[in-house]
């Protein structure tokens, strides 16, 4: 069971590359979620690779951020959102963004506060 290590409540997927020239024909889905902005989780692998991260982004697709209605102050998903997850890989935390380098892909996350 993976460990959740850390969550963000705003973060954008500013770009996804192919790391390897051998997933081209498949690769291409990912293209499609740069510029998504939603909620950003990190989970640690327990079992399968221990050590290695990876992301699962709840995107907020057509749905728009709302002023919660308990609390003001906090935004808040008005309708489902949607998600995607990376596979497993290596995380590098430089502040304002998340670097994700997988075996197919390499990901760049800002973390919008």
């Amino acid at each position: 069971m993976p460990r959740l290590v850390r969550q963000y409540e705003r973060a954008v997927l500013e770009s996804a590359v192919r790391s390897d020239e051998k997933t081209a024909g498949r690769w291409e889905w990912r293209e499609r979620y740069i510029g998504a902005e939603g909620v950003l989780s990190v989970y640690e692998s327990t079992t399968k690779a221990p050590g290695k991260c990876f992301i699962r982004m709840e995107y907020y697709g057509g749905y728009k951020l709302m002023p919660a209605d308990d609390t003001p102050d906090e935004l808040e998903i008005v309708g489902e959102g949607r998600f995607f997850t990376t596979g497993l890989g290596s995380l590098t935390d430089a502040g304002d963004q998340l670097w994700l380098i997988t075996k197919n892909s390499e990901y760049v996350f800002r973390i919008i506060e």
